[in-house]
């Protein structure tokens, strides 16, 4: 495989590993809020800490491109 086409693939294997995150960080975000909504603070705490963690992965994957 020539050396453009690996390139090629990473870069479009870390684009859609970036958008799958962005899904979950869209979904997290709105579990959160329905725990919130029901009064469940920890459920929301974790949630709320799951996001971050996240946020960590899709930034690092930012700088990998």
């Amino acid at each position: 495989m020539a050396v453009g086409q690996a390139q090629y693939f990473y870069t479009v294997e870390l684009s859609a590993l970036e958008e799958h995150l962005s899904h979950s960080i869209d979904r997290v975000a709105r579990l959160r809020e329905k725990a919130i909504k029901r009064s469940d603070f920890q459920t929301a705490d974790q949630i709320a800490r799951l996001q971050r963690s996240i946020n960590v992965a899709q930034s690092r994957i930012t700088r990998l491109k």
